[in-house]
């Protein structure tokens, strides 16, 4: 059993372990004193290079999203409603990705630019407010240092024979954060934040390249180009969930004893059905010669951005009166106002070229379900926390038409094509197996937030690129990991219908992957997805939560 796994099971368990320790009140609690607990989530790093040749025709920020488990530990005061303290936490991360990077000119070798963080932490100050409806939520913000253990390199694109170069190390920053913390016992609480970092910069070397002089065409005419200082600026965005175990003195010591006994709640079966509006965004690329990280030279990169899809999904959750929860959802979205940059490295048409980079509009059709099992292992005073297993299908349909050359010298699309003409098409489909956790917290009368963060171990990937006009057909498989996260805040309109409004991102990407041209020789490839997602949702529940 590998390490994040065995952090996950014991994020997954432990409520479990203190809901059968405690006996559940209503009382205030006591949030003064130390804690110490463990979190879970992911999100998204982005380091945004700088190019010292000259301006970029394309790339130069590099997305590394990923999966986050961790620990934290505080110290509370508290003045009335008031409460403030020192929090430090530190998490194991594998967060990673690649982009084009120094891609300055059609007669230069570019880079590929690699970033990988594997482990995060924070050292803040909280300043937070309990709600006045019952004490037990706890309202705040963040802000301190923030650290992050961080990898980049930069490799020539093309396979020209040259090392790489790059940097690893700690980089510090700073910290914003806000959250919502509730108090599920006198000792146990539940954590749901969100977290920006922004770190110094990461100093590094541009690598050796070769540039080809214009206007000859012969690959045996390039010279060399010598590397220069860069750097590249850095962010990340996290989400997490988080359990905190509480110590010292609490409310519960002077707890009246039949306060302290009361028995715990009976729950009655229910059935939640509704609906959801889905406007988002999505990416999608692949990198052809990078089986996975540590190989970092491509051949061909081709990236899909759509930045506007829109759709609906359906999504339905029951939750039983012994604990059973099963939910799921589909869903479908499109958008028409995507691009593809198709890049290429080395390549020889009718000339000599080191790098190519075409535009094309692209639409792309996405749809998606899913079906998970879990089991409440909380379920008492408006907090439900619910580990869960499950499975979940991506498929994406992207079609690119037209075809326009912006890398100089012009080459594959010398001559541009309409947009009328189709050029290439890509579908895929995603299979993953999720492992996560679902927390929903009752803030306020009718209002709750409900947070759900998924590790996916494994994930398939396999579709098939059409390169329409040379009638290439190419199969693609792979095999790697991913991250879902997603956060809703509804408001319960009456017993029955809730109306809601949130956030979805999903990530997955291979870790070894291959294409086929046409022959039983199989290339290295390199897959990797992106979803966004703002969601607006109308849900009807049948049956009481409990009595």
């Amino acid at each position: 059993m590998d390490g994040k796994t065995l952090l996950l099971l014991l994020l997954v368990f432990t409520p479990w372990a203190a809901g059968s320790a405690v006996a559940e009140d209503s009382a205030p609690v006591d949030w003064q004193g130390f804690y110490i607990g463990l979190h879970g989530g992911g999100g998204l790093g982005l380091a945004d290079v700088s190019d010292p040749y000259g301006r970029s025709i394309f790339g130069d920020t590099v997305r590394a999203p990923g999966f986050l488990l961790g620990g934290q530990i505080g110290h509370n005061w508290q003045a009335q409603s008031t409460v403030f303290g020192l929090e430090a936490g530190l998490g194991w991360a594998d967060m990673g990705g690649t982009n084009t990077c120094f891609a300055w000119s059609g007669s230069f070798f570019s880079s590929n630019c690699e970033g990988d963080v594997d482990a995060a932490g924070t050292l803040a100050a909280r300043l937070g407010w309990t709600l006045p409806f019952d004490g037990r939520t706890l309202v705040y913000g963040k802000a301190g240092l923030g650290a992050a253990h961080v990898a980049m390199e930069a490799t020539p694109a093309g396979d020209i024979g040259l090392a790489g170069s790059g940097t690893s190390g700690w980089r510090w920053g700073w910290m914003l954060g806000a959250g919502v913390e509730r108090a599920i016992s006198q000792r146990w609480s539940v954590t749901a934040e969100y977290n920006f970092l922004r770190f110094e910069d990461i100093g590094f070397n541009s690598p050796a390249s070769r540039s080809q002089p214009l206007p000859s065409p012969d690959p045996r005419a390039l010279v060399a180009v010598n590397s220069f200082p860069a750097s590249a600026s850095s962010d990340m965005h996290l989400v997490k969930l988080g359990l905190n175990y509480h110590f010292g003195d609490t409310a519960a010591d002077d707890t009246p004893p039949a306060l302290a006994a009361a028995p715990a709640q009976t729950h009655d079966t229910s059935f939640e059905v509704g609906a959801r509006y889905v406007h988002g965004w999505s990416q999608f690329h692949k990198d052809l010669g990078i089986p996975g990280p540590g190989t970092a030279s491509p051949a061909s990169r081709l990236t899909y951005d759509s930045p506007s899809l829109n759709g609906i999904e359906a999504f339905a959750r029951l939750d039983t009166s012994f604990g059973l929860m099963v939910k799921g959802l589909v869903g479908g979205a499109r958008g028409d106002s995507g691009k593809l940059n198709d890049e290429d490295w080395g390549i020889l048409f009718d000339e000599f070229y080191p790098y190519s980079n075409t535009i094309s509009s692209a639409d792309n059709e996405v749809g998606y379900w899913s079906i998970d099992v879990g089991y409440d292992v909380w379920r008492e005073a408006g907090v439900t926390i619910t580990p869960f297993v499950g499975y979940v299908e991506l498929r994406q349909d992207m079609s690119a038409n037209g075809c326009v050359q912006i890398a100089t010298p012009p080459s594959v699309c010398a001559s541009p094509i309409p947009t009328s003409t189709l050029v290439i098409t890509e579908d895929d489909t995603w299979r993953a197996v999720r492992l996560g956790i679902a927390v929903d917290l009752e803030l306020a009368p009718h209002l709750t937030l409900s947070g759900e963060v998924a590790y996916l171990p494994y994930v398939n990937f396999s579709g098939t690129d059409d390169h329409v006009l040379r009638s290439l057909v190419s199969p693609e498989d792979g095999r790697g990991n991913g991250v879902q996260l997603e956060a809703m805040l509804s408001y319960a309109l009456t017993e029955a219908w809730r109306v809601g409004v949130g956030g979805r991102y999903w990530s997955m990407w291979t870790t070894s992957g291959d294409v086929s041209f046409g022959g039983e020789e199989t290339i290295p490839m390199r897959y990797a997805v992106e979803q966004a997602q703002l969601l607006v949702e109308l849900s009807y529940k049948l049956g009481a939560a409990a009595k």
